[in-house]
């Protein structure tokens, strides 16, 4: 068990690297005022403060600098010693953080991560989705699944699958309104797009001939999930990544339109995290699951490239 001096340091070390208590706290996963505690205790015992405080920013003072550096060594030493314990335990332990997309997550992670706890039962799995960029180091995430590449050299970067995009709609929906042959005839459809607040969702297809008019409809989300909802009870025509609608098509709930101009618009799906010289065991167990299950993309369709 860490003794309270070494959770002063880490408390300390990580106010200095995020530039508040409030993102200490997030990532160590304790109260602003226990963070507060901590500090407070290394400072009675160095002897001086450790950070100049203003209303606005919070910096390390003279004191503070001349700790950082050897603070740190500590720190990454301890890393340095959980990652050793994690290489050669029997099996991956410990808690996960793992940051996905709503729409992945919910239609591909969630079917197999009851096999992924069943193989791993020391790992306490955390889940948290969302659509927002994140820092990984700020927010305490271990692992997050982005689409298409990142320019952060701090993080690995592992292909664990790709997608593509699938415009299609419910057979009850076809009958009253008909297939479109090319993007053009999308303008005579009811299309049901993303809402985004900062700009227009374009509806991209391979054919720079055959481009799309004006997309419109009468209703509108910012998840997949929603948009699949109404597509299924006939409302109108979609454009969603194919793991999301991959079994409703194969089902024939949805049906798969304009296919020829959508085929070859595919996106590789990454699995994130901190570069570190020896990573974590269950970090490398839950990326390897990954790349075992999704690395031939089981819902890419038959045409889609």
């Amino acid at each position: 068990m860490r003794t309270d001096r070494f959770q002063e340091l880490e408390a300390f070390v990580q106010i200095a690297r995020s530039g508040s208590f409030s993102a200490a706290g997030r990532v160590l996963d304790l109260s602003p005022s226990a963070i507060s505690k901590l500090v407070a205790r290394l400072e009675k015992r160095f002897g001086a403060r450790l950070f100049n405080r203003t209303t606005h920013s919070i910096r390390l003072s003279e004191e503070g600098e001349a700790l950082l550096h050897r603070a740190s060594r500590v720190i990454e030493a301890m890393q340095e010693a959980d990652r050793l314990v994690d290489q050669f335990s029997a099996a991956p332990s410990g808690q996960l953080r793992v940051y996905g997309l709503p729409s992945f997550a919910l239609s591909q992670l969630a079917p197999i991560i009851p096999e992924f706890l069943l193989l791993n039962p020391q790992i306490r799995l955390d889940l948290q989705l969302g659509t927002e960029k994140i820092d990984t180091v700020e927010v305490g995430v271990d692992v997050v699944l982005r689409f298409g590449h990142t320019n952060d050299s701090t993080l690995v970067s592992r292909k664990i699958a790709d997608s593509g995009w699938v415009v299609c709609a419910a057979p009850s929906y076809l009958s009253n309104r008909g297939i479109p042959a090319t993007p053009r005839d999308l303008v005579l459809h009811n299309c049901l797009n993303f809402s985004v607040r900062t700009h227009a969702i374009v509806w991209a297809f391979e054919n720079a001939q055959a481009e799309a008019g004006p997309i419109v409809g009468n209703a509108t989300s910012n998840q997949a999930p929603m948009l699949r909802e109404l597509a299924l009870r006939g409302v109108g025509i979609i454009r969603v990544a194919d793991f999301v609608v991959a079994e409703d098509i194969r089902s024939g709930a949805l049906v798969q339109v304009l296919p020829e101009f959508t085929a070859n618009a595919r996106e590789p799906i990454f699995a994130l995290y901190q570069r570190q010289p020896d990573q974590s065991l269950r970090i490398r167990t839950f990326v390897d699951f990954l790349c075992q299950k999704f690395s031939q993309s089981p819902w890419r369709l038959p045409n889609s490239g």
